[in-house]
């Protein structure tokens, strides 16, 4: 029916399948020339798990797992299962993993799913996804784990840590199974990943050191926010024979100048700046001193990551700044770390990387002189998630110039919001954000905002 009312507007209607999309957004956006594609999410049309083979020509598909059984839907429920929202609180579970023991829970875990054989299977006795719209999993999971199922209202105990570690290390286990089986079908050592999964910044992290793989590229949003780019590209490589890479900028949205800023901040005590190079050195002044910056500049970025445009900026050295900003200004749980963004050329000063990670995808180990140092942005297992910033940028530019009074390249960087609300889009939302939290400064392009009358 839809096919039909679609040919009725325009006699040129092209398909992508969901998992191709995925594949065709992250290779074309990577510096590969070949590269071996991976997807993995929670289900799209009926395949969860998806191998591509890409060359010049395109990308040579084929399907690796098939729903119900799924690793984005295994990593979901258990998301669920530890008080979260699946589809949502996934990177919290992730987060939680850090403060666990694996081995407590990992032999009931393994339980759950596995890939044997070129075959990836959940353990459909305990998971209902294919049979409820209403949860995930029933009650012979709780009897299986050993651990009640948590509510949301209820504290987080060291089991709740312990099981989460166990969920993390068993996700890394089948996905570097399903790495090894591919292998043989695909020579590049390039991998592209994408789909919901590569959110993973934890295993993928781990994919150079773990595999045989050399690079890792992942684009700024491989989940399905990315898809649209994805069938585009799609599209454009089968039917129109295009072969160049596309755009790898991740500003893609709205900016807003002049009149809406001076709209959102009147009645504000603000103070504007003529020079760029001025503004940054005050800037720098101030987050070397101890104070958090709401930091708005140009278009919004595309992904779930704040990249430098909608960020809260802050010292990384600081002790107790990690706190301060988990509790007083991002309102959320203190377990949840901070990003890291570096400098280019001084990331491997601080941090163990193989390529440069432009989109936060990653979480790396700290080097160990840095780790009592760059406090704030290294999480309790000494990685942090990293980002990899590049010259001829405003962001760049204040990198440097807080290096030239910490002697560190560094700043804490977390995206513009409050937690469970998404990133503020125009001057006026980070206004309104700026008045609701305890954050010092807030610098929205040339102006810089006091909440002092």
């Amino acid at each position: 029916e839809l096919d039909k009312r679609l040919k009725e507007i325009s006699p040129n209607v092209f398909y992508s399948t969901h998992h191709e999309s995925h594949q065709y957004y992250s290779h074309y956006t990577s510096h590969f020339e070949e590269s071996t594609c991976l997807s993995v999410d929670g289900v799209g049309e009926i395949d969860t798990v998806s191998l591509g083979v890409a060359d010049y020509n395109g990308i040579k598909y084929s399907s690796l797992a098939k729903y119900p059984h799924s690793m984005g839907l295994y990593y979901s429920a258990l998301t669920s299962y530890l008080g979260f929202k699946p589809n949502e609180g996934e990177y919290k579970v992730m987060g939680l993993a850090s403060y666990g023991d694996a081995q407590k829970y990992i032999k009931e875990v393994r339980n759950l799913i596995s890939f044997k054989g070129g075959k990836l299977e959940c353990n459909m006795d305990v998971f209902c996804w294919n049979k409820s719209d209403k949860s995930m999993f029933n009650e012979k999971l709780a009897q299986l784990l050993s651990v009640p199922q948590r509510l949301p209202e209820e504290a987080l105990e060291q089991t709740h840590k312990d099981l989460a570690a166990a969920v993390q290390l068993r996700y890394e286990e089948v996905l570097f199974e399903i790495m090894k089986s591919i292998r043989h079908v695909s020579k590049s050592t390039n991998l592209t990943l994408s789909g919901g999964c590569a959110y993973n910044g934890t295993a993928n992290g781990k994919v150079v050191d773990k595999s045989h793989f050399t690079h890792l590229w992942i684009p700024p949003a491989p989940s399905d926010a990315g898809s649209a780019i994805g069938a585009v590209v799609h599209y454009l490589v089968k039917e129109r024979k295009v072969r160049s890479k596309i755009t790898r900028n991740p500003f893609l949205g709205p900016e807003y100048l002049y009149n809406d800023i001076q709209k959102a901040i009147s009645g504000s005590n603000f103070k504007v700046y003529k020079g760029e190079q001025q503004l940054r050195e005050y800037i720098a002044k101030q987050l070397n001193d101890g104070k958090v910056v709401g930091w708005f500049q140009g278009h919004i970025e595309f992904g779930s990551r704040a990249l430098g445009n909608r960020s809260i900026l802050a010292n990384p050295t600081i002790e107790g700044m990690k706190d301060r900003i988990n509790k007083v200004i991002k309102k959320r749980e203190g377990f949840r770390p901070f990003a890291p963004m570096v400098t280019k050329e001084k990331q491997e000063v601080y941090f163990e990387m193989t390529d440069d990670v432009p989109y936060m995808n990653q979480v790396v180990k700290v080097k160990e002189e840095y780790i009592d140092i760059l406090k704030a942005v290294t999480h309790v297992d000494g990685t942090a998630r990293v980002q990899t910033v590049y010259k001829h940028t405003a962001i760049y530019n204040l990198l440097k110039d807080f290096e030239k009074l910490s002697g560190y390249p560094i700043l804490l960087n977390t995206s513009f919001n409050v937690k469970d609300k998404t990133m503020v889009l125009t001057p006026k939302d980070a206004i309104h954000t700026f008045y609701d939290t305890d954050m010092d400064l807030l610098v929205i392009g040339n102006y810089v905002i006091y909440k002092t009358k």
